[in-house]
């Protein structure tokens, strides 16, 4: 159990699943491990593919294999799943970690540890107040499946957790493991500047952020909204007034605009984790958050709330903060020091161990049947 463990990784390079697996692999080097980094759901940019090459524990393998939430995605789906196993084939893996669950159904010869970031399921629940219409049942099969077939199954908070036992049932196994971020500084309140800050997908119903729209014209303080602005269903926006796009930033273009707001937003009406949140706490924001139960479980009384759907609220609370300076560094330092309950190092030594743990029991199980 002393030898360098060979981890198979999945990610997909669209969302905040890339930086929490970046995270981890930086975590990781120091345990003794060698990568395999996996990606599927379209190219990784130049600047990902950087941030890979600077780990010399890690070896990136890239795809452009549909995700099984994308559009059509069986073949794809088919394909990468011969391409992880030759892969599997080339390196033997310890073990394999999946991000996403379409290929998790193969015929795998070591443990499997699947992550349940997010859902479709979930998603439509959280969201639309109702199960995902009948369309969505093969996928709802490929994630119930992926949950069954694996070894462990990951959350990265208790509310999610709840919400995929309800859905497809509990486990054998399940673990909650915080998603991690080393950005933290000495945060100096006097940097500060009078501005909001928010960072995602503008149409995603979710993440909410259109709601803002509504109401710039009562919050004294600009808005600026990190992301891709552009509509892929349209093509076009309307920008209104007191709103800033900043477009999609690179992940430290967007922690120097952290380190310059004084609040961050997040509207939330499904957000399983929130790792832009954990980011902007670690520069010192004063955070006010859609009042739903995984937000509050992580920040707890280091956050204002507000329910997501109600525009009185969000500009009372937003007000507040920009009005009472007191109130907002107060704020400020309690997300920075409840942020620290969140480190790459913590979520990496708890991923090693659980790696561990399912190698020493495979290798106890193979004692018996030997016996």
């Amino acid at each position: 159990m002393d030898d360098k463990i060979k981890i198979l990784m999945t990610a997909d390079t669209v969302g905040g699943v890339w930086t929490y697996a970046v995270n981890l692999c930086k975590g990781l080097l120091n345990q003794n491990v060698e990568i395999h980094l996996l990606t599927m759901g379209g190219s990784p940019s130049n600047q990902q593919v950087e941030e890979i090459r600077s780990l010399n524990h890690v070896t990136l393998y890239c795809s452009n294999f549909h995700l099984e939430w994308m559009d059509n995605p069986w073949e794809d789906l088919r394909l990468a799943a011969l391409w992880i196993k030759s892969v599997c084939d080339k390196i033997n893996p310890d073990v394999i970690h999946f991000n996403s669950y379409g290929v998790v159904s193969g015929e795998w010869l070591c443990p499997i540890v699947t992550v349940f970031h997010s859902c479709v399921q979930t998603w439509w629940e959280a969201v639309k107040g109702e199960k995902a219409p009948q369309e969505w049942d093969e996928y709802r099969n490929i994630v119930h499946k992926a949950l069954l077939l694996s070894d462990v199954l990951v959350a990265p908070s208790k509310s999610i957790l709840k919400e995929a036992q309800k859905i497809y049932g509990k486990s054998e196994f399940s673990k909650v493991i915080y998603n991690g971020s080393d950005q933290d500084r000495l945060i100096k309140l006097e940097e500060k500047e009078h501005f909001i800050l928010t960072a995602g997908r503008i149409w995603d119903e979710a993440k909410n952020i259109s709601i803002l729209f509504e109401i710039t014209e009562e919050i004294d303080w600009p808005i600026y909204i990190a992301g891709n602005h552009v509509n892929p269903s349209t093509g076009t926006i309307k920008i209104p007034k007191n709103i800033h796009f900043l477009g999609q930033l690179s992940h430290k273009e967007l922690n120097k605009y952290m380190q310059k707001a004084s609040i961050f937003v997040m509207p939330a009406r499904y957000e399983p984790f929130g790792l832009a949140i954990l980011e902007a706490a670690k520069t010192g924001c004063a955070l006010a958050l859609g009042q739903i139960d995984s937000l509050q479980e992580i920040w707890q009384n280091a956050a204002l709330y507000f329910n997501p759907n109600d525009k009185g609220q969000i500009i009372e609370t937003l007000q507040r903060l920009i009005k009472d300076t007191e109130l907002r560094q107060k704020m400020s330092v309690s997300s920075f020091l409840n942020a620290k309950n969140f480190t790459v190092e913590k979520m990496a030594d708890e991923y090693i161990n659980l790696y561990k743990s399912l190698l020493q029991q495979r290798l106890l199980k193979n004692i018996e049947v030997f016996v």
